[in-house]
């Protein structure tokens, strides 16, 4: 058993008055437990990072950017350390953590590139011997709250991205999985990141509302589920607090009648069962178009018995658990809603999860599926595939755009006329032809439409840039004294 402590001002606080149990998912068995911060102990750390701002923001971009790097380095040092951790706290695969590391170490790599695609906007001569300039800042202290599924690559997606742009950091990691973002912090601390720059608070939705609330907290970075991303850019309007809150997806993949159906269920089977469903990039809806419907699912079934399901300590292990025994419960009783509402469970993964002790289901297809349904109405975010059936291309599209989360989409076929169409038509934020899990690199835009994303900036990509800093446009004239003159008119465009 170990204790995860939060981290203020530079320094370990294990001031608390309130705790819980750190599980590991393949076993259900407390291995841990972690520190809340109280609202004073918060309190504390927005202070420390407030003062720190004064300085840190008027630091160079090219000192900072030097210094992701220095941190960069330090993630690969510890990253055998790291991503155990992955696998005991989240329950990952052993190949999944290390893809996600690998995923973290490409935006540190971005972030630490800002000098390359920081915008300027400079227009000169604008009139009258006028130049005006765009300038940038930062907004000022930062949280970032973080979600289960990710534990290495959110924390570092949201604190290099604030510190870089001059910004100081709060990290509120979920306390399901705190160990790795506490582990950043010592991490900041040895290549030199001054004081109150990067500090950690452990707790639940309460401190997460103090957060966002506080006078001194500027922006506050949120990935988590639909309602709590709503609720926080809610209270971002409300306290006045700039609020990037992206929410959950139901990513529908539409199979074409000329798609190659084998290629179309390998990546049906890898996309919704991979890290058992519980990324908001998971295909979770197939929907078949025309009649090769009874073929594919045919072919996805048989793909399933062949998915290694166990814990993942061991490296055999494909499907690992789900992140607790709660969430295993909420998705078993989606599954048991299926066919009392119509549908038919063709594989269900609860028969298969029965043997083990931890926190299992294992991979579940439902067939007849259809809107309306809880299991296609609800982010289920486990490893569960509905399997729908269109007779059209527009009765797909309607399905697909019909459905209140739009984070992401694909789309399987050979005709370039109308993977063309589609992608101009269809209402997700990130899109995949041939490509299950859409999710870019670093200098594109990620984040979700419709109630998928609550904000006007993206998580990463040029436009991330806009939610970490503020503009300023700066007008400026050297005329010539002598031509100085009283003017009360509007100003005009002379030359």
């Amino acid at each position: 058993m170990y204790t995860v402590d939060n981290f203020i001002n530079g320094k370990s606080d294990s001031t608390s008055s309130k705790s819980s149990k750190i599980i590991n998912p393949s076993y259900g068995k407390d291995i841990g437990e972690v520190l809340y911060a109280s609202k004073e102990s918060a309190n504390t750390a927005i202070h420390a990072a407030s003062e720190a701002f004064k300085t840190w923001s008027k630091t160079g971009m090219s000192y900072r950017a030097e210094l992701i790097l220095k941190f960069r380095q330090g993630v690969i040092d510890k990253s055998s350390e790291i991503v155990d951790i992955c696998i005991k706290e989240a329950g990952k695969t052993k190949p999944d953590a290390e893809a996600e590391l690998d995923r973290a170490i490409q935006a540190l790599t971005h972030a630490s590139g800002i000098q390359h695609f920081y915008p300027a906007h400079i227009s000169r001569n604008v009139a009258g011997n006028i130049d005006i300039a765009d300038m940038r800042y930062p907004i000022g202290v930062v949280a970032g709250v973080g979600p289960f599924n990710f534990p290495i690559l959110i924390p570092i997606l949201h604190s290099s991205m604030a510190l870089v742009t001059g910004n100081t950091h709060i990290a509120k990691p979920s306390e399901k999985v705190p160990s790795i973002s506490r582990l950043y912090a010592d991490i900041y601390k040895d290549v030199g990141l001054p004081d109150g720059c990067y500090n950690v608070i452990n707790g639940g939705k309460d401190i997460v509302e103090y957060i966002v609330s506080h006078q001194k907290v500027d922006g506050l970075a949120f990935i988590g589920s639909t309602n709590a991303a709503r609720s926080l850019k809610s209270l971002g309007v409300k306290n006045n607090t700039k609020v990037q809150a992206l929410g959950g997806g139901k990513n529908h993949m539409i199979v074409l009648p000329d798609a190659d159906l084998d290629m179309a269920a390998d990546a049906a089977v890898s996309a919704s069962f991979g890290a058992a469903g519980q990324r908001c990039m998971a295909v979770s809806v197939v929907v078949a178009v025309g009649d090769i419907a009874d073929e594919l699912v045919s072919k996805i079934k048989e793909r399933i018995p062949n998915i290694k399901m166990g814990v993942t300590d061991n490296n055999d292990t494909e499907l690992g658990p789900v992140i607790s025994k709660d969430n295993k419960d909420r998705i078993c009783s989606f599954i048991e809603s299926a066919e009392p509402e119509g549908a038919t469970v063709l594989v269900d993964g609860r028969k298969k999860s029965d043997s083990l002790n931890g926190c299992f289901v294992g991979a579940t297809l439902i067939d007849n599926v259809k809107p309306g349904m809880s299991v296609y109405e609800n982010e289920i975010f486990g490893p569960v595939l509905s399997f729908v059936r269109a007779k059209t291309y527009e009765q797909a599209m309607n399905i697909l755009d019909s459905h209140k989360l739009g984070n992401g989409a694909a789309l399987f076929t050979r005709d370039g006329g109308a993977a063309k169409k589609w992608a101009d038509e269809v209402q997700a934020g990130s899109i995949g032809i041939n490509v299950p899990i859409p999710l870019p690199t670093y200098a594109h835009s990620f984040g979700g439409w419709k109630e998928s994303g609550f904000s006007e900036t993206k998580a990463f990509g040029p436009s991330s840039i806009d939610f970490y800093t503020k503009t300023k446009s700066i007008a400026t004239k050297w005329p010539d004294p002598k031509n100085s003159k009283v003017d009360l008119g509007f100003p005009k465009n002379d030359n």
